[in-house]
């Protein structure tokens, strides 16, 4: 069986595939999820590798990513981790690809740590994708993708008018569609960290779409959050 289109969603860290879908299932409107259904668009919920997480202790998590120190952005990239994970949703894709799934049919995305190794995973990707989604995530300040989307940059803007000029074999982020969503009550990882990153993507030419805020989310997504998500995604995919 191959899906129409699909929708990638990592989970947050500590959590998994089957939570994620889970929690998914049980806030998104009904209504909202048959329309996907209708329209062919099936999910993928992968989970992330057990690894040492720092921020526990250095006790086995289901996070995408190491953290050194703490939460804020200000704190250093643990990049190998972040090659890891983004190389696992990246083989995903090549092999729904492989399988017959047109790569923008595809959008990768997810919520908090989930929504960051996305928008890392499509950074390092070969592909055109549909669409990238980020809910209350962020990037740190000294990310891998703020110089990878600078050379790419650089390299559009020395090849000009060449006519075989394709932005998106220069970088993912450039040409795929990027929605990020964040609760303004948010005080696990706080709004200014989502809007900064949000901010610096647009800044640095990634074709970043109207930020949405929340109104009184907490860490968390919503109904309504995930009713307009899902929008987005059935009029990209279908």
């Amino acid at each position: 069986h191959v899906p129409n289109a699909l929708v990638i969603f990592c989970h947050g860290s500590g959590d998994t595939g089957e939570g994620v879908k889970s929690y998914v299932e049980s806030v998104a409107p009904r209504k909202s999820l048959a329309l996907l259904k209708e329209a062919g668009i099936e999910f993928e919920f992968p989970s992330a590798k057990i690894r040492p997480y720092r921020l526990a202790g250095g006790y086995p998590s289901s996070v995408w990513f190491d953290r050194y120190v703490g939460m804020e952005p200000t704190n250093p990239e643990d990049t190998a981790s972040v090659e890891s994970s983004a190389a696992q949703l990246n083989k995903l894709i090549d092999d729904l690809v492989e399988r017959g799934v047109p790569a923008h049919k595809i959008a990768l995305g997810g919520f908090s740590m989930g929504g960051g190794i996305a928008i890392q995973a499509a950074a390092r990707s070969h592909h055109r994708l549909g669409a990238i989604f980020a809910l209350s995530s962020y990037l740190c300040n000294d990310s891998w993708v703020w110089s990878e989307l600078k050379r790419a940059q650089q390299q559009c803007d020395n090849i000009g008018s060449e006519p075989s000029n394709n932005i998106h074999e220069k970088s993912t982020l450039l040409s795929t569609p990027i929605y990020m969503a964040h609760g303004q009550a948010d005080d696990f990882v706080l709004l200014q960290w989502g809007e900064n990153t949000n901010n610096r993507l647009k800044d640095l030419g990634a074709n970043v779409q109207p930020f949405l805020h929340v109104p009184r989310a907490s860490h968390e997504m919503t109904s309504s959050e995930l009713e307009h998500i899902f929008g987005v995604l059935l009029a990209k995919l279908k």
